[in-house]
């Protein structure tokens, strides 16, 4: 699963390579609720890992929180499928930052 910031700031997206690939990338975001596909972009691979794709990515403005399906796909042939998550209050990490409180309650 793949966290992004819904921001349109530039992010650092890490997807697993399981091939190489030999053309150049395109993203496609699809809704899991509406199914609209509000991202569908050229990408480039930094070629920084040999297990992931480092890509980099501009969200486009006024795009909903929540869950999208991923394909990257590379001369029109798919090299990676997925689960994005996009939404507010993402720590630097990827994380989302929420507190929990527990209680401890004592027995007699």
């Amino acid at each position: 699963m793949i966290y992004l910031n819904n921001t349109t700031d530039a992010q650092a997206v890490f997807i697993p390579r399981d091939t190489d690939i030999t053309g150049p990338l395109r993203l496609t975001m699809r809704s899991t609720v509406g199914l609209e596909v509000p991202v569908s972009v050229a990408v480039l691979d930094l070629n920084v890992h040999r297990l992931c794709y480092h890509l980099g990515i501009t969200l486009p403005e006024g795009i909903a929180s929540g869950e999208y399906e991923y394909t990257l796909t590379s001369d029109g042939l798919v090299v990676s499928t997925g689960v994005v998550v996009v939404a507010d209050g993402l720590t630097p990490a990827g994380q989302y930052n929420k507190t929990i409180t527990y209680e401890q309650y004592e027995g007699q």
